[in-house]
């Protein structure tokens, strides 16, 4: 009996080991569905809203902690303008029988704090500590707290910090900012300081009424005249963030501006799933959100700007729950793509232009003014115009230079126009008008975009009926009789008028 009850005993206890196999493995793969499904319930849900991840997901590491193998987040990084990244390009680079007799610089500041309140903003850190030529200018600043020379530089700005703090603050420079200013200030020095003689140099300079632009003023001119070359400079205050000088009032203007921002809103309607990427966005990353604020890609690009170039940790609704509504990579530079692709379309707008038409008008009458003198008085040798991102798509636009570069410009952007006089007395004509031997240039970010300037196309200092080999190579100026003939006889053409008050007329 025994005997015949052992086979089945054991046929039974293998059963029983099946069994608990089975679901061993079963339970395993139960585990295993779970985790794969847990691990992408974090990805997109194809509408172009946020949703929630584990406080473990790369998701809230820093944008350049992820952002080494993605092509599109480094393009991202270059809006930032690091001052590492920040090199000479083509600045005083011409060859030939010509002098360099002045250069206007037209900047944006440098890296801000956001303008509206953001989540976590006390936990950034915006000091750009251990920079040593900011510690430098730290001294220099120090030392000339109190003194004589700080009140003749800053004249209408005295009461003025003259340095940023070492927090983010909304709107204010950074003392990132401050780095790269110093870095753009250098660069412009190796570019001009042998051709112009940086020693006892006429120097005109002028800042928007903002602490960011006048801070940025101090920290180029400082490192492109050196602590000794301050001395005699004043800062001149500009009312405008367009430098419009007496030229200002344009109810047109306004006007032109709010078709132009319908025309933004348009294209964003047209394009439902960024619509909504924004506005989930805008729920996480802003401390209070309002109806503009959630609709606005650029306000948010301006605020994820803050974490992007100071290596911060993106954004999430509640650090501090098991799972949060977190800002993703994808999310930015799906966003930044985006506003590339709708800044291209600026050279379509004709709103666009004539609003920057209207206001450049000021400024670029100013700027024709300094180049006269440049001509004339062989003074100043350099202004400086410290300005805004507007501010450099205004003057560029009306220049009809358009570009995604032009219409966006990053932090510490530089717009330089170089005056030169051709020496060559071959090509010199002595019954020609006064100034007929006066060339410029008009360089932004270190390249040449003279060319692109719609009145300097057809014509350049080597422009003749049969250029010779000597001429080929001679670079593309163009003339200033160029700009001045612009100014006065066709710059309000396409308003179908001669003068700025008849095109800020407010027509029915």
């Amino acid at each position: 009996m025994a005997a015949d009850l052992c086979p089945t005993l054991v046929m039974r206890l293998t059963s029983q080991h099946r069994a608990i196999y089975c679901y061993l493995l079963l339970s395993a793969w139960i585990f295993v569905l779970l985790g794969g499904m847990y691990k992408y319930i974090g990805s997109e849900d194809g509408s172009g809203s946020l949703v929630r991840h584990s406080t473990g997901d790369f998701t809230t590491r820093s944008f350049s902690q992820s952002i080494r193998p993605d092509i599109k987040a480094r393009r991202v990084m270059k809006v930032c303008n690091p001052p590492n990244m920040i090199t000479a390009g083509s600045e005083g680079r011409v060859k030939g029988n010509y002098t360099l007799e002045g250069v206007l610089v037209l900047i944006r500041h440098g890296d801000r704090g956001p303008l509206t309140h953001v989540r976590n903003i006390s936990s950034i850190d915006c000091s750009c500590s251990g920079a040593p030529e900011l510690v430098s200018y730290e001294a220099f600043v120090d030392n000339l707290t109190g003194t004589a020379m700080q009140y003749q530089l800053l004249g209408p700005f005295h009461g003025f910090p003259l340095l940023p703090a070492a927090e983010c603050a909304l709107g204010q420079l950074t003392r990132v900012g401050v780095a790269q200013l110093l870095a753009t200030g250098r660069l412009l020095r190796r570019a001009y300081a042998e051709r112009l003689g940086l020693t006892n140099v006429t120097v005109a300079a002028y800042s928007t009424r903002y602490r960011r632009t006048l801070q940025s003023a101090l920290a180029l001119l400082y490192a492109l005249l050196t602590p000794q070359g301050l001395h005699g400079v004043t800062l001149k205050e500009s009312q405008s963030m367009s430098f419009c000088f007496d030229d200002c009032a344009c109810p047109a203007a306004d006007i032109h501006n709010k078709k132009f921002v319908s025309e933004l809103s348009g294209r964003l309607k047209s394009h439902p799933a960024v619509a909504k990427l924004v506005r989930s966005s805008a729920s996480v990353v802003y401390e209070m959100t309002d109806k503009h604020l959630s609709s606005d890609p650029y306000a948010l690009k301006d605020a994820l700007l803050t974490y992007v170039c100071h290596n911060a940790r993106l954004p999430c609704s509640d650090l501090y729950s098991p799972s949060d509504v977190c800002v993703r990579t994808e999310h930015v530079t799906g966003l930044f793509a985006y506003i590339e692709w709708e800044t291209r379309q600026h050279p379509k707008s004709a709103s666009l232009k004539r609003v920057c038409l209207l206001r450049a008008y000021g400024l670029l009458k100013n700027i024709v003014v300094n180049m006269l003198r440049i001509m004339s008085e062989k003074k100043p040798k350099i202004v400086v115009y410290s300005g805004h991102d507007k501010t450099i798509l205004y003057l560029a636009t009306a220049l009809g230079i358009v570009s995604d570069t032009t219409s966006s410009p990053h932090y510490a952007s530089r717009f330089v126009i170089e005056v030169y006089r051709n020496n060559d007395s071959s090509t010199m004509s002595e019954s020609g008008p006064m100034g007929s031997d006066y060339y410029f240039r008009a360089v932004y970010n270190g390249k040449d975009l003279t060319q692109r300037i719609h009145f300097c196309r057809s014509t350049s200092a080597s422009d003749s009926p049969a250029p010779s080999e000597s001429a080929q190579k001679k670079p593309a100026l163009c003339p200033v009789e160029s700009i001045i003939r612009f100014l006065h006889d066709d710059y309000f053409s396409s308003f179908n008028v001669t003068n700025l008050k008849d095109a800020c007329i407010i027509h029915d």
